[in-house]
């Protein structure tokens, strides 16, 4: 009965276990994309979908067990610098010539041998390959982080394309609107004999051009609602659902530093990561040169049988023995030569990676920072554009006023607008992005 309540309170323990694990897990997960950094976009569907992809995205998810993996195989190695046990079960033949009848042994029966093994770690051969098993569990971990950044970095890029397709949009049914407008007066002209069929069919053309481009957009927009949709784990069928805010009220005042720490290229996931195996590589180096020593091994032997006098459990039908000596290899066809100047290598190709790491973090830090600088100037720039067209539209619809320009005119003027409008959301999204480069480039440290 003590043991079915035992049994019973396990079962019910467990899923609760589960959750906190879960609930722990998801606070490591949060940790490793630094979300006040998004939060700083005053944007709340962003946060929440970046949280939707923590949660839910399955490829960074397989990133979790992959690091299980590397903590387990630490373990694994863990486990030979402890002594073996092991029992087994035998059924034993023999035949010994006997000089004494004082002393009867059946010639056969069954064996219950008790067996423990220990390698004795005299020159830490086993420790250090449990310290290079821990190193790649470390690389593994920032591996992990490094795809959780990435993963934060797609959803706010596809989320801020999302805004500016949908303004762009938007911007272009108007500008479709004015055209047909124009369309509609120009033909009024050309029946009158007023304007050619040339020039008629410019304007089509033009606006055929314009519903092009509006369909392009609308091609991107669901292309881009697929991949965030699979970015926050849910299907393709499920973008209709995806809400988010309007373009003009997203980020008003975001700010980034002109310069980035020098410890922060450090600190990125992918130097700590290739930082990390190359310190377990150069402790493999040190377990092939421990491979030329000799090993210490320790076994005891202790076993039941019944081919002795006694009973099975007794004394005098048990025998024991312990075994200490050292073991090394003569010849094995240069194996631990090679291994050495495997390792070796294998080092070497790590240290050219790690300093080629570090140079990539900084080419992408800077890249970043050059383009928000060069995005400033750019938006700015397009604003003044974008300001000129509306003063002339003004001054359009003033003198329409007055009767100077016609309808036409000022439809156009009216366009110009629009296609000047279109252009400055699509380097303002531009902008974002670039914001985003540098998060992702200085391992979510902004």
């Amino acid at each position: 009965m003590r043991r079915f309540i035992v049994i019973l309170l396990i079962c019910l323990l467990l899923p609760s276990y589960a959750k906190v694990d879960e609930v722990l897990d998801l606070n490591k997960r949060l940790s490793y994309v630094n979300l006040p950094f998004f939060e700083r976009f005053g944007d709340e569907w962003l946060c929440f979908y970046i949280l939707e992809a923590i949660k839910n995205n399955h490829e960074a998810k397989s990133a979790l067990y992959k690091s299980e993996q590397f903590r387990y195989q630490a373990r694994i190695s863990l486990a030979a610098q402890f002594p073996s046990f092991n029992v087994q079960t035998n059924y034993l033949g023999i035949k010994i010539p006997m000089l004494d009848d004082n002393f009867p042994i059946k010639q056969n029966g069954f064996i219950l041998p008790f067996e423990a093994n220990y390698e004795a770690d005299l020159l830490l051969k086993n420790a250090d390959k449990t310290k290079s098993k821990k190193r790649l569990y470390r690389a593994s971990l920032y591996d992990e982080k490094a795809i959780y950044i990435m993963l934060a970095s797609d959803v706010a890029t596809s989320y801020i394309n999302l805004l500016g397709l949908d303004k762009t949009i938007l911007i272009y049914q108007k500008i479709i609107k004015d055209k047909e407008e124009i369309l509609a007066r120009t033909s009024d002209k050309y029946k009158f004999g007023i304007i050619s069929k040339t020039e008629l069919n410019e304007i089509k053309k033009d606006l055929n051009d314009k519903k092009q481009e509006l369909e392009e957009t609308k091609k991107q927009r669901d292309t881009t609602l697929n991949n965030l949709a699979l970015l926050v784990g849910k299907s393709a069928f499920c973008t209709n659902d995806l809400q988010r805010s309007g373009f003009e009220n997203f980020a008003p005042d975001i700010k980034v530093a002109d310069a980035i720490p020098s410890h922060v290229i450090f600190e990125r996931p992918d130097v700590e990561a290739a930082l990390q195996r190359l310190l377990s590589a150069k402790i493999d180096i040190t377990v092939a040169k421990k491979e030329f020593f000799p090993s210490f091994n320790i076994t005891g032997f202790y076993a039941f049988n019944t081919i002795g006098p006694g009973n099975f459990f007794s004394w005098r039908s048990t025998f024991a023995a312990i075994i200490a000596g050292a073991t090394t290899d003569i010849f094995k066809g240069g194996e631990k030569i090679a291994n050495l100047k495997l390792k070796r290598a294998r080092y070497k190709e790590l240290l050219e990676n790690y300093f080629h790491t570090d140079l990539k973090a900084i080419k992408e830090i800077s890249d970043a920072l050059y383009k928000i600088n060069y995005d400033e100037k750019i938006l700015k720039e397009a604003q003044e554009k974008y300001l000129v067209q509306k003063e002339n539209y003004r001054l359009e619809k003033l003198r329409n006023k007055e009767g100077v320009s016609d309808d036409v005119a000022l439809l156009r003027e009216s366009a110009g607008v629009s296609a000047n409008e279109t252009n400055y959301p699509t380097k303002r999204v531009q902008k974002f992005i670039d914001i985003i480069s540098l998060y992702k480039s200085t391992g979510g440290a902004l």
